[in-house]
């Protein structure tokens, strides 16, 4: 789901007719059909009903409509905004994160820098939670998404975008398809793949063992993040993951996710910079961009949790 997706949607729900919103759009009819039968898929809801004179939005395409006009609206008021008061800004631009938030926001995050800045070098790199913490404090990044490290630096400066809900994930099947959660001390009954203490996932997981008096069996990643889900969707391993790594495997069906409960499993997420080094203009900017980006798709529910009241609050 993307925001092209969006802005079909909207428009053909502005048109009534898919011809008509082809014509406005200057796109193939055919290309605009499956372009909506995807983001029906994604949200696995029919959000058009068809007829002779056209198409009408359904009760959940209402719903639907409500939310995307939001989404789209917040963000083009943004990049508006920020060009506004950024005039032309040139340069590089180097943001770090880590593997699950690159997989949620590099496309909408690129996609409006490259929108509101056309003339700005977005460099997106992408590293384990304490290297994204080393390259913001040795000045190699201008922005970092981190979790918990970096909390004692003095030199690093956070603001809290969203604490996510952890999830266990696991192969779909027929024993687990109308589940939709699962208590901590049941984690004991299968083997998760987790990354040692020093990375901010295995060193929660350790939190709430300790926490709760249990140990889980664990054992080390096969590798990168996109490896182990590979993994996961075959049935051979079980993770905990925040949605934002999971979310398209999960709208395609080829793993099921099910949230931690008793206790519920959260992390914190935060937006940082060094501010011992100069913070740019285009830095502070792209904050809000973000920020933009991150309440979309949580609105979306790619991205699980409770959002920053002050994020909500700038984005609504």
């Amino acid at each position: 789901m993307n925001i092209k997706q969006l802005q079909y949607f909207l428009k053909v729900a502005e048109m009534k007719s898919i011809a008509a919103a082809a014509r406005q759009l200057d796109i193939a009819q055919p290309a605009l059909s499956l372009q909506i039968s995807k983001l029906e898929h994604e949200v696995q809801s029919q959000l058009f009903s068809r007829g002779i004179k056209g198409v009408q939005l359904t009760e959940s395409g209402l719903l639907f409509e409500k939310h995307v006009q939001m989404v789209v609206g917040q963000l083009n008021r943004a990049i508006s905004d920020i060009s506004e008061l950024e005039g032309s800004p040139k340069g590089k631009l180097v943001i770090v994160m880590n593997q699950a938030g690159v997989n949620l926001l590099a496309m909408p995050v690129s996609q409006v820098i490259e929108s509101a800045f056309p003339n700005v070098e977005l460099d997106l790199r992408m590293g384990l939670s304490y290297q994204v913490v080393e390259q913001l404090a040795s000045g190699e990044a201008d922005l970092a998404i981190t979790y918990e490290e970096g909390a004692d630096n003095k030199s690093i400066s956070r603001e809290l975008l969203i604490r996510e809900d952890l999830y266990f994930t696991t192969q779909l099947n027929d024993q687990n398809r109308d589940l939709d959660t699962i208590r901590f001390k049941d984690l004991v009954d299968y083997e998760i793949v987790t990354t040692s203490e020093k990375e901010s996932l295995g060193r929660k997981i350790r939190e709430y063992e300790k926490r709760e008096g249990i140990e889980l069996k664990k054992k080390m990643p096969y590798g990168q993040l996109l490896t182990s889900l590979r993994f996961v969707c075959e049935g051979h391993c079980h993770m905990i993951l925040p949605s934002s790594a999971f979310f398209h495997l999960e709208q395609a069906g080829q793993l099921k996710a099910l949230k931690i409960i008793e206790p519920e499993m959260t992390r914190n997420v935060y937006l940082a910079i060094n501010h011992e080094r100069p913070v740019r203009n285009i830095t502070l900017k792209v904050i809000e961009l973000i920020k933009a980006c991150a309440y979309q798709e949580h609105l979306m529910g790619n991205w699980r949790g409770e959002m920053n009241k002050a994020t909500v609050g700038k984005a609504g």
